[in-house]
């Protein structure tokens, strides 16, 4: 990809502009320093500030064959980015051409299409083919106009905040960590699809949540939860699992149960927040004893969600 080949794929931003560039999966407190720094520099300078975002992550590129999952989506991020004050957010596609721009030639296309003045980055961040850190940038020849700032990590329970960190914690059921490097809850959203329609015959109808998006899911297990749907909030305990007790070799899904609500939820979009695992998926001997232990994880739901 060439620097006019580039330029194509960013639409024109009027400068002067301050940018900080990644994928921002999860829009983490790591990721908010940024944005902060961005937004700080930008008034300072009379600038707009803007981030550049990978949709996907560079590594389902350089490595195809691995599995990868996200924190959230793009419409996600956008959205949480403008709450902050990220003024415009431009998306990239981190393909096999653009992994052959040289960081001079990424630096003087973005100068040209959105007039950059400075460029803000992580701890450790590379830019280019050539991987140039801040000190390389800021050393260098090329762009004498532009300040390359850096940004130090965020540590949070003595561990540097980063999505692979969130994501390892994710799939452990670690909530509260999550929750922590986040600020605020790990959530992922889908559409409530038809389902087995068992718990409604014992007396807990779900809402089989069926995501459309490559999230990163919880271990399997019963999880105190939030969901929200039509802009409403609604406490639920919440199932991830394949129903042992039910079935041997069942599907994973995605199950909700909403308390004290009423309604009809088949087709709606919803949005699920992890705010604690309560216990590993076990599969019961009977659906009495698998109805009595529902019972208790409501009545736990209902403690753990009191404050909330």
């Amino acid at each position: 990809m060439s620097n006019s080949e580039l330029l194509e794929t960013i639409d024109a931003i009027e400068g002067p502009t301050v940018a900080t560039v990644g994928t921002f999966d999860g829009v983490h407190l790591g990721h908010q320093a940024l944005i902060d720094r961005a937004r700080t520099e930008a008034k300072k300078r009379g600038a707009k500030a803007v981030a550049l975002v990978f949709r996907e992550q560079p590594r389902a590129f350089i490595k195809p064959s691995n599995q990868v999952t996200y924190l959230s989506d793009i419409e996600s991020r956008r959205s949480i980015m403008e709450e902050k004050g990220i003024e415009h957010v431009v998306e990239l596609e981190f393909g096999s051409s653009i992994q052959k721009l040289s960081s001079d030639e990424f630096v003087s296309a973005l100068k040209e299409r959105i007039g950059l003045v400075s460029l803000v980055v992580g701890p450790g961040a590379m830019i280019g083919a050539d991987r140039a850190g801040v000190e390389q940038l800021s050393s260098g020849s090329v762009h004498t106009d532009i300040d390359f700032l850096g940004v130090p990590s965020i540590v949070v329970d003595g561990e540097a905040v980063s999505s692979s960190v969130i994501r390892i914690a994710v799939v452990s059921g670690n909530c509260e960590l999550a929750s922590k490097m986040l600020g605020r809850n790990y959530s992922i959203n889908g559409v409530v699809a038809d389902g087995e329609k068992r718990g409604r015959e014992i007396g807990f109808p779900t809402a089989n949540i069926e995501t459309q998006f490559p999230f990163t899911v919880p271990e399997n297990g019963i999880y105190a939860t939030l969901v929200e749907v039509d802009g409403m909030i609604h406490k639920a305990a919440s199932s991830i699992g394949v129903r042992p007790t039910f079935e041997e070799d069942g599907g994973r899904t995605i199950e909700a149960f909403l308390l004290d609500f009423d309604g009809d939820l088949y087709t709606k979009r919803l949005r699920l927040e992890f705010v604690k695992q309560l216990r590993a998926e076990v599969a019961f001997e009977s659906v009495e004893q698998l109805v009595e232990q529902m019972t208790k994880d409501v009545e736990q739901t209902r403690e753990v969600l009191a404050d909330i």
